[in-house]
């Protein structure tokens, strides 16, 4: 939890050592959650692997019954019998194959809807630190390996096991001698096939370290093929997926060429001891120590075994790959370093009162702002103007807790924001970021974003004020017009009015325009202001713009540079001051003389 440390710094102890683990403990729990399913597989399974392993001495007896000329009667009822097992077989093995897949695929799903749940709650560095590909790879690749592993391991492990059990009880009846022979030979194929399967997990983990590499390639691409038209690259970025894809085919067969010998080693020493045993129990069949049927119990016995042995090699190939597909997963499952505090506060109807209080920031070591101390009564306009990278956008972002301040507080209605819940906080503020993300769904759906609830009026309301209202005659489908990926039917301007509808409709006490005029005319601009004033009136807004015309009007100007506030006040004082704002107007005064100008010219 976090806790304040002498002179404001505040920390996120978080312990990551108990940090969650994707590994085979942590599998466990969520197939405990379809535990009946999971023992309903096993028991289906072993009741098969009993029926299957005792067919074949029944076999053996009728073999020597007929050598021993027994009555056509007795032979029907050793008939009737091994059918009767025979249908027990096919029953097990259905069961367990309808229970399997409801736990590999209930777990599958349980798994995926975890990481995507966590996903959501993890903050921005995150996503910084693991391209958007990499990680559709691991929610689906690393996942499907899971599931691969789940539906032949309760298909089949029950089976297998009980198999082998059954089969070395019953050979063991038969002849002891070769029975331990077969029996020693085989456990020692397994351990040297677990030996050499651990030390492959690491280069499967590698194989699909690249399988992210090749699915974030593709996703750039993707997302940026205007972009690579434009440049002419197509080659260029072909060539380097040729590269990458190359990589792949190498690790993979890499990986194959090592790992298909260990999944049939216990195959291969299978059939090199059947051809001992069938050496040896001839010459004990001739000698009269076995019976024919005995000998033909023995050949059918290491049939199964040998297919039995492949069955869970096969199981063990998947359980390393899984392992290392697990591996994958543990970092979309860390706790997210920002999150809702035990006893934290609701934010129960926010007026809007904000103060930031002796605040900085420091990332790597750099102080991004310092000494911030501001109070923002509610309902009024504030707005923040300064060069670029002065700061204004990471300390408006304070609010919302996409980040937290290094040292100092911010407060919501004399509410440190770290003390609320997270959800109520987020829900009382409606941002408007200069780069707008739209989802690819129709526009009004991309508006309701704000408020999925909102009425149809109030919606129609929201588009009018942002002006995009004009824009709709010359969608196709007007508002069921869908907006393409990230909106890209749609220009930057109309983007941005959209981002203005959706904070509109979500009705906050406190707005946010960060530069979210940026790509409207002037004109536009303008009007787009002159409607919102009513709206802004009555919650507080902050307005981060390059723009004068687009601040003058606010009931404070905070000017920023080099991470902290230079100037403050009105429009008019702060022209008066004739200092760093002053200076901004007259540039953008002489700018609008030029291009008055340029144009009458």
């Amino acid at each position: 939890m976090s806790r304040p440390k002498s002179g404001g710094r505040w920390y996120l102890a978080v312990d990551k050592a108990h940090e969650p683990q994707a590994n085979m403990r942590w599998l466990l729990k969520f197939i405990a959650r379809h535990k009946e399913a999971a023992i309903g597989s096993l028991v289906a399974g072993g009741i098969g692997g009993i029926t299957s392993g005792i067919e074949p001495y029944l076999i053996g007896r009728i073999i020597d019954g007929i050598s021993n000329h027994i009555s056509l009667e007795s032979l029907g009822h050793y008939a009737l019998i091994l059918l009767g097992f025979s249908v027990m077989t096919v029953v097990a093995f259905l069961g367990q194959r309808i229970w399997s897949g409801t736990v590999a695929y209930n777990v599958n799903y349980d798994i995926r809807q975890t990481l995507f749940d966590n996903l959501l709650t993890l903050e921005q560095r995150f996503y910084q630190t693991y391209p958007t590909g990499d990680l559709i790879s691991r929610m689906y690749s690393d996942l499907d390996m899971i599931w691969r592993l789940l539906v032949i391991a309760f298909t089949r492990l029950g089976s297998a096991s009980v198999t082998l059990v059954v089969t070395f009880v019953l050979l063991a009846v038969i002849n002891v001698p070769l029975t331990v022979f077969v029996f020693v030979i085989l456990t020692i194929s397994t351990i040297i096939q677990m030996k050499v399967g651990s030390a492959l997990t690491s280069v499967f983990e590698e194989v699909q370290e690249q399988a992210g590499v090749l699915s974030a390639l593709v996703q750039d691409s993707v997302t940026g093929i205007q972009t690579i038209k434009t440049f002419g690259r197509e080659a260029g970025v072909a060539q380097k997926y040729r590269q990458e894809n190359n990589e792949f085919r190498r690790r993979w067969l890499y990986f194959k060429r090592r790992n298909e010998p260990v999944g049939m080693l216990p195959n291969m020493i299978s059939e090199m001891t059947g051809a001992i045993v069938v050496i040896a129990g001839g010459i004990l069949a001739l000698q009269g120590t076995l019976t024919l049927g005995n000998f033909v119990q023995f050949l059918v016995y290491l049939a199964l075994i040998s297919n039995v042995l492949l069955q869970l090699g096969t199981i063990y190939q998947r359980y390393v790959q899984t392992d290392g597909a697990l591996t994958r997963l543990t970092p979309l499952l860390r706790t997210a370093e920002i999150r809702t505090e035990e006893n934290a506060r609701p934010l129960s109807q926010p007026r809007g009162d904000i103060c930031f209080e002796n605040l900085s920031v420091q990332v790597e070591g750099k102080w991004l702002l310092r000494n911030i101390n501001l109070s923002i009564p509610s309902g009024k306009v504030v707005a923040f103007v300064g060069p670029t990278g002065c700061g204004k956008t990471l300390l408006v972002s304070l609010l919302a807790r996409v980040t937290d301040p290094t040292e100092g507080r911010v407060l919501i209605d004399g509410n440190d924001v770290r003390l609320l819940e997270l959800n109520t906080l987020r829900r009382a503020i409606a941002y408007v970021p200069q780069s707008t993300f739209l989802f690819s769904q129709p526009v009004h759906a991309n508006v309701r974003m704000g408020r999925e609830t909102v009425a149809e009026e109030q919606l129609g309301e929201a588009i009018s004020i942002s002006r995009f209202k004009n824009d709709l005659p010359q969608l196709p489908h007007g508002l069921d017009t869908m907006v393409g990926e990230k909106g890209v039917m749609l220009s930057g301007g109309q983007k941005q009015r959209v981002a203005i509808a959706r904070a509109i409709v979500r009705d906050p006490a406190i707005m946010v325009l960060d530069d979210a005029l940026s790509s409207v005319d002037t004109h536009t601009a303008a009007d787009i202001l002159n409607d919102l004033r009513h709206v802004l009136r009555t919650r507080t807004s902050l307005i981060i713009a390059h723009r004068i015309a687009t601040v003058k009007d606010a009931d404070h100007v905070v000017v920023m540079d080099k991470g902290q506030i230079v100037e403050q006040g009105t429009h008019d004082s702060l022209v008066a001051m004739n200092g760093m704002y002053a200076r901004m107007v007259e540039r953008e005064l002489k700018t609008e003389e030029d291009q008055l100008l340029a144009n009458h010219h």
